[in-house]
């Protein structure tokens, strides 16, 4: 009898020291689940702020010297400033991101200050959540983790895109793919016999009975966005002389108003120069423009009655390409869509050249196809399929 209860009590003994070894192994496991599902979550997190970072930096890849120091600055703020990790606890940070560029996917990938060229059609973001520390996992080792996520973008033509809601017309040279004009063109966005013409096109799919308040809210801003950019389609076209879109043309050169409800440059953002052309350089004033003006942050050097330029609102205020735009090209000459609207040929790239005055028109430079990557233009919408035609999109490659 006495052996019998020392054996129960040996064998509860044993049981019990198995079930705390078998608590601890079960401990450990959920420790380490959770710890996965934990860095798990967190790789996630970096990956979103990874795809904002080369989305945002192949958005400025447009050819400018400048490009790659832009468009990192752009990258890092996106991914690094802008965005956190841990459960949206922990800033991620600038310096946690490494933003480089290639002109090819496969090719060798370099910083901004070290070799990239102006030519880099691809962006690359790496960023790093460093020592990140675990809750159970530190137990067998106490030194903490280095998260990373990586992602690559490049721009392709798109289905939809912003567009400024104005048109050009197309061209009388036989270069049909370039809609008859040719690279530097000078293009006059209306009629030519008389002045202060622009051409503005229905970009919007709506009525304009209510005026042209949208029109000018969409030149103000980035334009009207989620454009259908097919080819063919029928679209509302007026040429005419409409001074209520002069103040929202020149703030794009940081030239406003005086008088009456004054643009706010904040809101009517300039371009990173209002320097103006008119008349244009032979041979075109992009590549004036792209080297000179845009990294000196030029003001408008003329002066223009009724508008003025504040001091300093390149510097304070100015973005990239406000000047460098997307627009549709309309087979002004053919009437297969009746009154009032015109057939849309393409998509141009085009250098908004100067401010203009009530008595001035409208002025572009022709800089190629949008869905041309030496034509600098980038815009936002969805990419599009082989036939696409639209402006160039910011897209993941991997």
């Amino acid at each position: 009898m006495r052996t019998s209860a020392f054996r129960d009590r040996r064998q509860r003994g044993a049981f019990l020291i198995a079930a705390g070894v078998f608590m601890l192994v079960l401990l450990g496991f959920v420790g380490l689940a959770l710890d996965l599902s934990r860095m798990a979550l967190i790789r996630t997190e970096l990956q979103g702020a990874a795809d904002a970072c080369v989305l945002a930096s192949a958005a400025q890849l447009s050819g400018a010297a400048d490009g790659p120091m832009r468009a990192a600055v752009a990258g890092q703020f996106l991914g690094g400033v802008k965005n956190r990790h841990s459960f949206q606890s922990l800033t991620i940070g600038a310096a946690q991101v490494q933003v480089t560029f290639s002109p090819t996917l496969k090719g060798s990938y370099r910083a901004s200050n070290g070799g990239a060229v102006a030519s880099s059609r691809y962006a690359r973001c790496v960023v790093t959540a460093p020592n990140v520390r675990t809750t159970f996992m530190a137990v067998w080792d106490r030194a903490g983790v280095d998260l990373v996520a990586t992602a690559t973008a490049t721009t392709m033509p798109s289905q939809s895109a912003c567009s400024i809601p104005m048109g050009m017309c197309e061209g009388s040279g036989s270069d049909s793919r370039n809609f008859g004009h040719t690279r530097g063109d000078r293009i006059v966005l209306g009629a030519t016999q008389s002045s202060g013409y622009f051409t503005w096109v229905n970009v919007m799919g709506t009525q304009t009975s209510g005026g042209l308040a949208p029109y000018v809210d969409a030149l103000l801003s980035y334009g009207v966005c989620d454009v259908p950019t097919s080819a063919g389609r029928c679209i509302g076209i007026q040429t005419g002389v409409i001074s209520s879109l002069d103040a929202a043309w020149n703030s794009r050169f940081g030239v406003y108003k005086q008088g009456g409800t004054a643009l706010d440059p904040a809101i009517a953002i300039p371009d990173l120069t209002g320097y103006g052309y008119r008349p244009p350089p032979v041979g075109g004033a992009a590549g004036d423009y792209q080297s000179v003006r845009v990294p000196a942050r030029e003001p408008f050097q003329g002066s223009i009655a009724s508008f003025h330029t504040p001091a300093q609102v390149h510097q304070q205020w100015g973005a990239p390409s406000r000047r460098l735009v997307s627009m549709p090209v309309v087979q002004c000459s053919s009437s297969a869509c009746g009154p009032g609207s015109k057939p849309i040929l393409g998509w141009a790239c085009a250098l908004m050249l100067s401010p203009k005055s009530p008595s001035q028109d409208a002025e572009m430079e022709y800089r190629g196809r949008a869905d041309d990557p030496a034509s600098g233009c980038v815009s936002a919408g969805a990419p599009g399929g082989a036939n696409a035609i639209g402006p160039l999109v910011p897209v993941l490659v991997q």
